[in-house]
């Protein structure tokens, strides 16, 4: 409670400093060299976060119950215009941290060793936006869920994670690939080609292809043929977006089909729903994903590995807020005593303070259950309270 009542207390001293100083966000510096248009921008975010969870589970990074984290990134967004209306440009995100990244959870699937999160060209035209290079794949820039009108870090797909010690096995987060179905699941660094098509009456189709989950930046980074991973990867996402009497719908479905370079594991099969309705300031969302025995050893009698999600949320003016909750079931391998529970609930909140500068407090109750007699169980809690700003 004093946690609760400090990060609370921290962000409602920001709220009344804010004054008249809300504006519109902040935006990239753009410079023009050589008929192109060349922007700057990017984010910096501090959080202080407080973890408090079962005493077995304090060891190694997670032995300090409180700690500070920073999170930055720079980015650069090259952009020109061809004379037949062909648009293209690249974009690089460039990790700027004293560390690898942000992540303090080297663990936590998010982290890496490299200095770039994405680098990638682009191509857009009338018919559709075409990405080369490491971007995030369809299943997660389309994906709808509870965790898309979240506020604070993300609500059920934030921060909590870097705090408290989850095994990998558990599934933290609702997105794909189920494969990889800790948090940070996508192999966002992977090369890849990713196609939108135009938006036609409210819908639009994604598809994208990673040949080998492996293959980071250059060959002299790659892990290799056969190393575990997954290969031949398509992502296909289908989304619509309307307005009816003054309701917007948001909704998405999703899907991931790959092959397992390892013989012993099943390849991926995995799709996700979900829904978000916006009305006056008002949103609810919710998600279903499943992924039935993608990752397991091969002949595993599991197949009901699924997640779910639903929350709500409100905003006004520079203000906004949410609860949302995540209920999910991985497997370790087989059914029953060795499912893998875990929930998570999240409130949230935000405030504009001034054009970029967003300072915001969550608290996160979430709970583990391996379904083993004898075994320890997780449960706690995380308080973050940080801001963010971004340029």
């Amino acid at each position: 409670m004093k946690k609760l009542l400090l990060g609370t207390t921290m962000l409602m001293g920001a709220v009344v400093l804010a004054g008249a100083a809300h504006a519109d966000g902040a935006k990239a510096t753009t410079t023009k060299t050589g008929g192109l248009s060349v922007g700057v921008g990017g984010f910096m975010d501090f959080q202080a976060g407080f973890a408090s969870q079962d005493s077995a589970f304090e060891t190694g990074a997670f032995s300090r119950q409180s700690r500070f984290q920073t999170d930055t990134e720079i980015h650069i967004t090259v952009e020109g215009q061809a004379d037949n209306g062909l648009k293209y440009g690249a974009v690089i995100e460039l990790n700027a941290d004293s560390s690898a990244d942000g992540d303090a959870d080297a663990t936590s699937g998010n982290g890496s060793t490299g200095n770039a999160d994405k680098s990638y060209l682009f191509l857009e035209s009338s018919a559709g936006r075409l990405e080369l290079g490491t971007n995030s794949p369809v299943t997660s820039t389309m994906q709808v869920s509870a965790a898309s009108i979240a506020h604070g870090t993300g609500g059920i797909d934030g921060d909590f994670y870097d705090f408290v010690n989850i095994p990998a096995p558990f599934v933290t987060t609702q997105e794909l690939p189920a494969a990889e179905a800790s948090e940070g699941g996508h192999r966002e660094d992977a090369n890849k080609v990713s196609y939108y098509s135009p938006v036609f009456s409210g819908l639009q189709l994604g598809v994208s292809f990673t040949p080998d989950e492996g293959d980071t930046g250059t060959v002299a980074g790659s892990t290799g043929k056969l190393n575990g991973d997954n290969e031949n990867v398509f992502d296909v996402g289908l989304s619509y977006s309307g307005n009816f009497s003054g309701v917007g719908v948001n909704s998405a479905l999703v899907g991931e089909f790959g092959s397992s370079e390892a013989a012993a594991t099943e390849d991926t099969s995995a799709w996700g729903l979900g829904l978000a309705l916006d009305y006056m300031g008002f949103s609810v969302a919710g998600s279903y994903t499943d992924w039935s025995d993608s990752g397991l050893a091969t002949g595993s009698t599991a197949d009901t590995q699924h997640s779910w999600t639903a929350g709500a949320a409100y905003a006004t003016g520079p203000f906004g807020v949410s609860v949302t909750y995540l209920d999910s079931t991985g497997s370790a391998g087989g059914v029953g005593s060795t499912d893998l529970d875990f929930k998570n609930l999240v409130v949230g909140a935000d405030y504009t303070l001034a054009p970029g500068l967003v300072p915001y407090v969550e608290v996160s109750f979430f709970d583990t259950d391996d379904n083993v007699a004898g075994t320890a169980d997780n449960n706690g809690n995380v308080v973050l309270v940080g801001a963010e700003l971004t340029f």
